[in-house]
């Protein structure tokens, strides 16, 4: 965890739906008591534009500071090309009948990677003003989030001389770079996620060549009991128990062993992922809450600083005993 706070970039990728958004903004408060200064991005804003645990929502292209050195933005591929834009051409009068045009329209819709390049550009530049000591992008699912990470690289291959090149290939070598970047993957110990996730671990280290960060198993079941610490209770339960009390205990025990299949289940997958992808794994527990909100994510970032520690002084920052 210390090296993954090391870093100046870090990407939270993973499959819909597993929690990537909870665990790049835990992972962001976490930093902020570093005392870093930190931006969370979010990928193709689109799918990012809902609150995260109420925090104040970026809004358009400048960064919104959620909280004391925790700020939040969105970064899409059309509306980083149109900020370059504005850069390279100072008059509005020329920009506005550039972004009329039916040409640039069909250019930027139909240009293979293009919006998916200008927006991991777009995050190079705000890892290189040097306003941020730590950028955490929270990316789409799995496979656009490769399609991301992927271009760079493609680009500075495919267009061997020029500007194209010569941005890739400094976009290329800090995503590269494992001094300066990781990539972090989440998932939930289910046999769908979990496989996908494998191949993602595979595809960051081995296709994609970039430095691993950290595999977050999010929404882990550990109970504190065993199935046969919790037949002896039942069978102590039986004694003397009056006939109104019966229902309840009985719904209890089938809850206590619901609990206790999940996190059977549960732990049989994070060996999988520990066998098969040889990533460090930290594990963060379900909450049983009503409703999720800012208080849960940050008891989930205060594990992760439990993770931080020695494990003789971490308060089962792995979910299980």
């Amino acid at each position: 965890m210390t090296s993954l706070f090391d870093r100046r970039l870090l990407f939270i990728v993973g499959k819909g739906g597993v929690g990537k958004s909870t665990v790049a903004t835990a992972l962001a408060l976490a930093a902020v008591r570093r005392k870093k200064r930190v931006l969370l991005v979010g990928l193709d804003f689109d799918d990012r534009a809902r609150s995260i645990a109420g925090l104040r929502q970026a809004e358009g292209r400048d960064a919104v500071e959620a909280l004391p050195g925790f700020f939040r933005q969105n970064v899409e591929g059309k509306a980083a090309l149109e900020e370059y834009l504005h850069l390279i051409i100072p008059v509005r009068r020329v920009l506005k009948a550039v972004f009329d045009s039916k040409v640039y329209q069909y250019f930027v819709a139909a240009a293979p990677g293009l919006k998916e390049l200008m927006a991991i550009g777009k995050i190079w530049y705000e890892v290189d003003r040097g306003r941020w000591d730590l950028v955490i992008v929270d990316s789409p699912a799995t496979g656009h989030a490769l399609q991301y990470l992927r271009m760079p690289k493609t680009a500075s291959e495919t267009f061997t001389t020029g500007l194209v090149h010569r941005e890739a290939k400094r976009v290329w070598s800090l995503l590269s770079d494992p001094k300066a970047t990781a990539v972090s993957v989440v998932t939930v110990a289910e046999e769908l996620p979990v496989n996908e996730t494998i191949t993602i671990c595979n595809q960051v280290r081995g296709e994609l060549g970039l430095p691993e960060g950290i595999l977050f198993v999010n929404r882990f079941h550990a109970p504190d009991f065993s199935q046969a610490e919790l037949g002896r209770a039942s069978v102590s339960s039986r004694r003397g128990v009056s006939e109104p009390c019966d229902a309840l205990c009985k719904a209890v025990f089938t809850a206590a062993e619901e609990e206790v299949s999940w996190g059977t289940l549960n732990e049989r997958h994070r060996q999988k992922l520990v066998a098969e992808t040889g990533w460090q794994v930290v594990v963060l527990p379900f909450l049983f809450r009503e409703e999720f909100g800012f208080a849960d994510v940050e008891a989930l970032s205060e594990r992760l600083d439990d993770a931080d520690r020695p494990r003789g002084k971490a308060r089962r920052a792995e979910g299980h005993p």
